[in-house]
């Protein structure tokens, strides 16, 4: 019987480089649910992020909706970002990890966008569908993964994976300004927590540092109670403590 997940090891030739299995299957699986959403506005209306209706029990919604991309050009590119970016992080990911990052950013980002829609109410029946919220998220990850890697974004302006990153959230920021901010809510909380992961502020790097401290205040405590046992003479090194 073949290793778990060992089919995603697998790669495959396209456009004169390869395709990871694991990025294959999320430009495909987004390929065909944004086609069907198209032909069906039934079957993307029940796939949308629509936070009210995740708060009433229909949970899928936190990650069904990264799958329904309904721009041609977004979808477009939105497999061309899978392509040139998820490669790399599958190498140095794993297709298992990179798979669940993608979708852990998904349903993390829709969980803070429904957390916002209680105090925003816009956004509590605004349904949000697409991509690039979490392709965006996995650019970021890419530009931290590779600080000094240069690319040419749209062929023609040469960014470094620095300077990558703040071309992603300022043209997040500027889309969102002229389209409205409620918009781009999911857009902004998948790319922070992104960045957050790939700096090291996720919550396990968190509950580590929490962990120190307690442990280090822990140990100050005790040592403030050792005291020195006396000398028996004048000249006697000290060498114990109670």
């Amino acid at each position: 019987m073949p290793p778990r997940g060992r089919w995603l090891d697998r790669r495959y030739s396209l456009l004169g480089g390869s395709l990871t299995a694991a990025s294959a299957l999320l430009i495909g699986v987004t390929l065909v649910a944004s086609i069907l959403g198209a032909q069906l506005p039934g079957v993307a209306a029940a796939g949308a992020l629509v936070p009210a209706l995740v708060f009433v029990g229909q949970i899928w919604r936190l990650v069904s909706w990264v799958f329904f991309e309904q721009d041609p050009l977004g979808l477009i590119f939105a497999g061309l970002a899978i392509y040139w970016f998820g490669n790399d992080l599958v190498r140095i990911w794993g297709p298992l990890r990179f798979l669940a990052t993608y979708l852990g950013l998904a349903a993390a980002a829709a969980s803070v966008t429904c957390g916002i829609a209680l105090a925003w109410p816009a956004l509590y029946t605004h349904g949000f569908l697409g991509a690039w919220p979490v392709v965006s998220a996995l650019i970021i990850a890419w530009a931290c993964a590779f600080p000094t890697r240069n690319i040419l974004v749209y062929f023609v302006v040469p960014l470094s994976g620095r300077n990558l990153i703040y071309a992603t959230l300022g043209g997040t920021l500027l889309f969102a300004l002229l389209g409205g901010i409620g918009g781009f809510v999911p857009h902004f909380a998948a790319q922070l927590l992104s960045l957050a992961l790939m700096r090291g502020s996720g919550l396990r790097g968190l509950w580590a540092r929490v962990k120190f401290e307690l442990a280090y205040r822990g140990w100050r405590r005790r040592s403030s109670r050792l005291r020195e046992v006396p000398r028996n003479s004048r000249d006697e090194t000290p060498r114990w403590y109670h």
